[in-house]
């Protein structure tokens, strides 16, 4: 049996040149032009965390709407673009960047980092998930997305509504094949509450996850993981009606927002230390 020999993009770090005048093209899925883009400026959480860690520490770019993943290298959104070249993975730009613009984080004790590091875990490997279930997998969650995005998939032209039933298709044999999807829903809800319940433990009454003072690129990848659950109500009520009672991941989802989001509206009212 012959097997199967998937392409690998490496990206050019090399090719690639980066200083604080440079402007970044962020190329990312956005939540287009609806009710819902007062509120979240993205539904991909990788998209949302690099775009909050480009607004945390300034770094200049200029947003692109991308409408499908098979544009990007590896076939990933999102992905940044400096002239021609193409640089691939939310945590890798990142890292990359940190060595030619300066590291948030460089001020982190081990113990800081390595929690922030399995904080990160927990929502890139654990709780997307969760959100890829939402989006894809459930039928509420879908049927939401699709009248909020395109006033329901059976308004749009017949190739346009199969192309997304096999988008939905892919990504729902996905779930399953991960684990996500052989839970009830039930159960799926209680992961996600354990989840972001541990989160507000960790800030506590800090103002970002590791300290008061400023934020670090894991600030960047918390907000990007939980900010619909707190803004997006209707598509997973169970869990948003919970995590809004959780003061102080609350609290750091209006401090983030209102900061470095302006041009979104907070649909709660965080809880008051």
């Amino acid at each position: 049996m012959t097997m199967i020999q998937y392409p690998l993009y490496e990206n050019p770090y090399g090719d690639i040149r980066v200083d604080a005048d440079t402007v970044i093209g962020l190329h990312m899925f956005t939540a287009g032009e609806n009710d819902l883009a007062s509120y979240v400026t993205s539904f991909s959480p990788f998209a949302v965390k690099l775009q909050t860690y480009f607004r945390m520490f300034g770094i200049r770019h200029e947003r692109v709407s991308e409408q499908t993943n098979a544009v990007g290298p590896r076939h990933k959104i999102p992905f940044i673009s400096v002239g021609n070249t193409l640089i691939t993975d939310s945590g890798l730009i990142i890292d990359h960047l940190k060595t030619v613009l300066g590291d948030p984080d460089a001020h982190l004790t081990p113990a800081q980092k390595a929690l922030g590091r399995m904080v990160q875990g927990a929502l890139e490997d654990h709780l997307y998930w969760i959100i890829l279930y939402y989006e894809f997998f459930s039928d509420s969650g879908w049927d939401f997305l699709s009248n909020v995005m395109v006033g329901g998939a059976t308004n749009l032209p017949a190739e346009i509504q199969e192309a997304l039933d096999l988008r939905r298709a892919d990504f729902r044999k996905r779930c399953y094949d991960q684990g996500i999807a052989r839970f009830t829903e039930a159960e799926i809800i209680d992961k996600a509450k354990r989840d972001m319940a541990a989160i507000d433990v960790l800030i506590d009454n800090k103002r970002f996850l590791l300290g008061d003072d400023r934020p670090t690129s894991h600030d960047a990848v918390v907000f990007g993981f939980t900010q619909a659950f707190f803004q997006v109500r209707d598509m997973h009520p169970e869990i948003t009606d919970f995590v809004r009672t959780l003061p102080n991941l609350g609290r750091f989802i209006a401090t983030v927002t209102t900061r470095w989001y302006p041009e979104l509206k907070l649909a709660f009212e965080p809880h008051q230390p």
